[in-house]
């Protein structure tokens, strides 16, 4: 049941949400990082799953009859790579995959990017916005039990939308689909940081604040040192953006910034511990988001 639990690879995953550099780094690795086999969200790579769409919601089911088959192929994958190191950058992996990692990964390391969330937030709406726009085919897909369910995303019947979904019925208040991605960002940050204390993986994440230190070669370096990973003597930057078409600079309004308020004020004590805490109370740029913390005391 655990392909990679005596494997000597070192096997990298981001802990991320959609929308914070998953596809840069990818190409990082790509162009920098020797005898390393490196993907970003891997479709149409034959035994290797990519983990949207229904592992997402038998992850947050608890359906493990389903999930656990498609966790083993993805690690048996893995293992067969011939590199001795495997990178994967997706925001699939705390959706789908996360839960379960401490039983199937052993020499495992992580590289944890966060971005403002309320830019995420809003990068992912306008990104699914275009999506449906242009119909591209599979979006949506039908979970076991009848739901359709946005493909990359989380289902909505996770705890905390549950927990938001009793405050909506209370306060006459509907969550806007920027809010579902704001709590969605929120969720994904808690497992990433559930995953790192059960395990007991502190020493085995390095962190990227997103806006300051995605592109700073000092800080990739500092990373590659961290994982002691052979690299070319000199860095390739000109890397692969996934800037979403026909759209111009995210932008945050004023309204946005209301919802994000209102999110915020009806945080679950545990969560706003967390944001709080570091690494999240030493991100570049959060000025706005910790007094909206502050103020829902």
């Amino acid at each position: 049941m655990t392909p990679l639990a005596n494997s000597t690879k070192l096997t990298l995953f981001t802990l991320a949400s959609g929308r914070s550099g998953t596809s840069y780094l990818a190409d990082f690795f790509s162009r920098n990082v020797r005898q390393c086999y490196s993907t970003h969200e891997p479709y149409l790579v034959p035994g290797n799953p990519v983990l949207f769409g229904k592992p997402i919601d038998w992850n947050t089911q608890h359906n493990d009859k389903s999930l656990l088959p498609v966790l083993e192929r993805k690690c048996v994958f893995i293992a067969k790579c011939k590199a001795p190191v495997y990178f994967e950058s997706s925001h699939a992996f705390l959706k789908a995959f996360g839960r379960h990692a401490g039983a199937f990964l052993n020499n495992a390391g992580f590289v944890h990017l966060v971005r403002h969330p309320a830019m995420v937030a809003k990068s992912e709406l306008l990104r699914e916005q275009l999506i449906r726009r242009i119909h591209l085919p599979f979006t949506d897909y039908t979970s076991d039990t009848g739901e359709r369910y946005f493909r990359w995303a989380l289902t909505g019947k996770e705890d905390i939308f549950r927990y938001y979904a009793g405050l909506t019925h209370t306060q006459t208040h509907t969550l806007s689909r920027f809010q579902f991605y704001l709590l969605q960002w929120i969720e994904i940050e808690y497992r990433a940081m559930q995953l790192i204390k059960q395990n007991q993986w502190q020493d085995r994440v390095f962190f990227i604040d997103v806006n300051a230190q995605l592109k700073d070669d000092a800080v990739l370096k500092q990373m590659l040192g961290f994982f002691d990973l052979p690299h070319e003597p000199r860095l390739n930057l000109h890397l692969r953006r996934n800037r979403t078409p026909f759209v111009g600079p995210t932008v945050i309004t004023a309204q946005d910034e209301r919802e994000v308020q209102w999110v915020l004020k009806n945080l679950p004590v545990a969560y706003k511990a967390m944001l709080k805490d570091e690494p999240y109370s030493r991100c570049l740029g959060w000025e706005a988001f910790r007094q909206y913390l502050d103020s829902a005391d």
